[in-house]
């Protein structure tokens, strides 16, 4: 089964369109920093993650009286999406292979991150396929829909941890 979540959870990484197209789909705010060190190895010394993915993951309920009964959906949706992550790194004594390297972490580093957008979007897009809710009443279907909602927000923790347990937080 664990095997089964893993591949699941690579093929939404890789899938739908290109890091800069999933980006510009979800309106993600970029922040770029500089990383300046003394050498290669201080670049990242002690930073947990270079890069990171931060996502205003809601949900609406929206229900309404039929037939004496509450009806409704729970709506999910992605607001504010920040991606950080390094513009630039360097160290001195930079040779011209060494600047291919750190650009080419700092793609990695997106790359993952733009990854974290897409595990977000996945999840959202299944929350949203799930079935009205119908209750006897207005308070039943509010307590329904805020446990759907509450279920679908650890669902997507969920699955943002198991993402950084799979890729080692970019590193594999």
């Amino acid at each position: 089964m664990k095997v089964l979540v893993a591949a699941a959870l690579v093929a939404t990484a890789l899938a739908a369109g290109s890091d800069d197209e999933v980006v510009q789909r979800v309106h993600a705010r970029i922040v770029a920093y500089d990383v300046t060190a003394d050498s290669c190895r201080d670049v990242f010394a002690g930073v947990a993650e270079p890069g990171s993915a931060t996502f205003d993951f809601r949900y609406l309920i929206a229900g309404k009286p039929r037939a004496g009964k509450y009806a409704g959906r729970v709506v999910f949706s992605l607001g504010d999406v920040a991606i950080t992550l390094p513009r630039s790194i360097a160290w001195k004594g930079m040779t011209a292979s060494d600047r291919e390297r750190a650009n080419a972490l700092r793609l990695a580093i997106y790359h993952h991150e733009a990854g974290h957008v897409r595990i977000a979007e996945a999840v959202r897009d299944a929350l949203n396929a799930s079935s009205t809710l119908d209750a006897p009443d207005y308070f039943a279907f509010g307590a329904a829909a805020d446990a759907a909602g509450r279920a679908g927000f650890e669902r997507f923790k969920r699955e943002e941890r198991e993402y950084d347990a799979l890729t080692d937080h970019g590193r594999k």
